[in-house]
């Protein structure tokens, strides 16, 4: 009698048989003119009802390239400190300030209270995040931004396809930034795209774009090569025999060496120029395989959403664990389904030894960490997010058996002896930062953005 296959990995690359064998062959030809990048334009502008589109290297870069187009030199850019350490690289190497805004009392996304209460005269932008696939509250933040002038950025790296009533994410602003990248729900190994209402802010950010080499095929090669190495360490029957005993035994041990292969920020540094390896436009290839992308993300983010459906009704009512909002006029497009616990550490400790394989998602408090010691400021709603977040697997092949075993293994924790000691949702301010000046001189004139990286990290963690 087989044994059956538990558990399933935290996740799996969205990529298809069509993702190796697209970009193996163009390295076979010479580069073509940029009709298919034409082409993934247009049809994300259809996809998205909006009228202008341009390719970029990847998010990051999408970002770096919004900022520097709206935002003078010096001003003072308003974001949550609950992201990725590059994204607030990405607006000091742009030449701008960045203003960290605490995230919602038991939330995950920027407060706009809190930007109102930031966003002045000095203001040259406000960025938002959506995080996990959810609405940052973009309708609401786009009307703050438009009382006080102030261009809107949204960061919907992970939020393709995601709406709030029935705008796409990425559309509320005055520019959309998404990813591509190889974790992405729709992935074209890297990449991204800037979305705007007008084309007068992209027009230069074209011209720029075109100027940059193509991605190398050797850096090309290394992502396939990590890409199918990723596919079948994830195989259910590949990682439940090998891949997790490893990972269950590193956790329960504090294993850090091994521990931290599955931590994307550990490490996390200031970047105030951007390293040459982060540039790289998208090839036709790469553009190609978002294209045939574009045919399933909407059914598949459907999925995710009935999966995240049945992770709410299952684990609702439990005292001290925080599901996402119940926003009825939203569509998000829930990669994970985040849930926030006090005492996170037991309760992952308690899932391992019952043979479950959750993340925690690997976001710092941005505002905390030492490399933004002088843009400190005291965030502590991120900063219990911080420690409080457990992402449950979302994505379309996990089994609804799976689901169901998550949902029983966290109900009978919050049923056992071990919740008896809970810790409560606290968080004490950091006196190390008391007597950081908050508005920094900026450390670098815009005249020189990219310089090759002192002590880069290693090449392929850039790019999750």
């Amino acid at each position: 009698m087989s044994r059956e296959i538990s558990p399933h990995p935290r996740f799996r690359l969205y990529t298809t048989a069509d993702h190796y064998r697209l970009p193996l062959s163009a390295l076979l030809r010479k580069p073509g003119g940029g009709e298919e990048t034409a082409k993934f334009e247009s049809a994300v502008c259809r996809h998205l009802r909006v009228e202008h589109a341009v390719c970029v290297p990847s998010a990051r870069i999408g970002i770096y390239l919004s900022v520097r187009a709206l935002v003078p030199p010096g001003r003072k850019v308003v974001l949550s400190p609950l992201t990725i350490a590059d994204v607030v690289n990405m607006v000091i190497a742009a030449g701008a300030i960045p203003v960290f805004a605490d995230v919602r009392r038991n939330g995950y996304h920027i407060d706009p209270e809190e930007v109102e209460r930031l966003a002045g005269p000095d203001t040259g932008a406000v960025l938002i995040t959506h995080l996990f696939g959810e609405t940052a509250g973009a309708c609401r933040l786009r009307e703050i931004c438009r009382a006080r002038e102030v261009p809107l950025i949204e960061d919907a790296a992970q939020a393709f396809g995601a709406s709030e009533i029935g705008r796409p994410l990425g559309t509320w602003g005055d520019v959309g930034v998404f990813s591509f990248g190889l974790f992405k729900h729709l992935t074209t190994w890297r990449g991204g795209m800037l979305i705007a209402p007008s084309g007068a802010s992209l027009d230069a950010i074209r011209k720029e774009v075109r100027l940059m080499p193509l991605l190398g095929r050797w850096r090309l090669l290394a992502l396939l090569g990590f890409g199918f190495a990723t596919g079948f360490a994830t195989r259910p029957s590949v990682f439940w025999r090998l891949v997790y005993p490893v990972f269950r035994w590193a956790f329960l041990h504090k294993i850090g060496l091994i521990n931290r292969l599955v931590d994307p920020e550990a490490g996390a540094r200031r970047l105030d120029s951007i390293p040459r390896p982060y540039l790289g436009r998208m090839t036709e290839a790469q553009t190609r395989l978002g294209l045939m992308g574009l045919e399933r993300v909407d059914d598949e983010n459907e999925i995710r959403r009935s999966n995240a459906e049945r992770y709410r009704a299952g684990l609702s009512g439990l005292e001290g664990l925080i599901l996402p909002a119940d926003n009825p006029s939203a569509s998000p497009a829930f990669p994970y389904f985040p849930v926030q616990c006090p005492n996170r550490d037991q309760l992952l400790r308690w899932a391992f030894e019952r043979r479950r394989d959750w993340p925690t998602h690997g976001l710092r408090n941005c505002a905390d960490l030492p490399a933004f010691r002088s843009f400190h400021r005291d965030c502590p709603n991120a900063r219990q997010a911080s420690e409080s977040l457990i992402l449950l697997p979302t994505y379309p092949r996990y089994p609804l058996a799976e689901i169901e075993r998550n949902i029983k293994v966290i109900r009978e924790f919050f049923g056992s002896s071990a919740m008896l000691s809970r810790a409560s949702f606290t968080s004490i301010p950091l006196s190390e930062f008391a007597d950081t000046p908050s508005v920094p001189d900026h450390p670098r004139a815009r005249s020189d953005p990219i310089s090759e990286p002192a002590s880069p990290l290693p090449a392929l963690r850039r790019y999750r």
